[in-house]
């Protein structure tokens, strides 16, 4: 019989799995992209600021970009997509813009 206290068993393993999996680093509550709103300059041809929880951050800098373009051949489905993970306010971010919908989003929170 055990004489109390937390056994190996008790303890999480540290491990995520599942929903909580696919939650992590993402931003909504229910681990889904939030809406924000971007300032995007021309000349650079890249996003230099957006806001999200109503604070507004600054682009130091574009760390990788690339495009999600799949389902062009169906009549549903197709999805098109620019991605840049950005570092601003100490933190790292994928912000993304759906080409189709012409909207920007907060994809993942990465560190």
């Amino acid at each position: 019989m055990p004489s109390g206290g937390a056994t190996s068993g008790d303890r999480p393993s540290g491990r995520l799995t599942g929903a909580a999996r696919a939650r992590a680093g993402r931003p909504g509550p229910d681990g889904e992209a939030v809406p924000v709103a971007v300032t995007w300059d021309e000349r650079q041809r890249r996003p230099v600021a957006f806001v999200w929880r109503r604070r507004r951050y600054r682009v130091e800098r574009v760390l990788e970009t690339w495009v999600l373009e799949t389902g062009w051949w169906k009549d549903e489905g197709h999805v098109s997509r620019s991605y840049w993970r950005v570092r601003a306010g100490g933190r790292v971010v994928d912000l993304r813009y759906d080409r189709i919908t012409k909207a920007w989003a907060l994809e993942r929170e990465v560190g």
